[in-house]
């Protein structure tokens, strides 16, 4: 039988947490889900972690310089090994809650037009372990507030895999990636359904707290490079801020 959901997993040297996001999988109240684990060239001990499971719901991969580099082409990879009609974005950092398959897969039962599909999250601030509200507010799908605002919290976002298949992620875009996949999918016409339940702890480690002045420059450019593409002319005073989130890390 084909699983509920196929996670797509890109990692690269995170041995030290990945099994923190794997238990969140083995302890989900719906069984039926896989998930497809490509190291995006990674050399740490990430291969002998997930075989140490001997569960056959995990499968490993390695990304071949064939198929590109970084995050976009690993998930783009991953889609093409996925076993069911739904796909769902996990980053090899966050935390599952048990109920993210059964939230995910109902939900998309309940609409069976749905294109794409995404849900509330927590923020979890590893240092001090405070659990806590996004800053952001969950925001039911409006192209409008899309355009100013990247609302969509992409590691909660499951769609359908022959739409990511037949739109794959753009990987020249090295930042907001996410951004520009939504927003070209949203003008494209697809159906964008939302939950407010909270089904993920969005890890923020001591790594991701700083970004410093030379990465906000790099989002600013490429998420104004996305709005280009898709013909949109909006002015925000923080574009880095209010497209990638960083409210949430500040």
């Amino acid at each position: 039988m084909k699983p509920k959901i196929s996670f797509l997993i890109a990692t690269k040297d995170r041995g030290d947490i990945i099994r923190d996001t794997i238990d969140s999988l083995i302890t989900q109240k719906n069984p039926s889900w896989e998930a497809i684990i490509v190291d995006d060239h990674g050399t740490d001990n990430t291969e002998a972690i997930i075989n140490s499971y001997e569960d056959e719901r995990l499968r490993y991969y390695k990304l071949s310089d064939a198929h590109g580099m970084g995050a976009s082409c690993a998930r783009n990879f991953a889609s093409m090994h996925a076993n069911s009609s739904i796909v769902a974005i996990l980053d090899s950092d966050d935390i599952c809650y048990p109920n993210r398959v059964d939230v995910t897969s109902e939900t998309f039962d309940k609409n069976s037009n749905a294109d794409v599909f995404y849900a509330n999250f927590d923020i979890w601030e590893e240092s001090s372990g405070v659990i806590r509200d996004r800053k952001t507010p969950y925001t039911e799908f409006n192209l409008e507030k899309l355009k100013e605002n990247n609302f969509i919290p992409h590691p909660t976002v499951a769609m359908k895999k022959e739409v990511l298949q037949n739109n794959p992620y753009n990987s020249y875009f090295k930042l907001v990636e996410d951004y520009e996949l939504m927003t070209r999918l949203a003008v494209s016409g697809k159906k964008f359904i939302s939950s407010p339940e909270k089904i993920l702890k969005y890890r923020i480690s001591e790594s991701n707290i700083s970004i410093g002045k030379d990465k906000k420059e790099y989002l600013e450019n490429y998420s104004q490079m996305a709005r280009k593409i898709r013909g949109w002319k909006i002015e925000i005073s923080d574009p880095a801020q209010k497209l990638y989130g960083l409210e949430e890390i500040e």
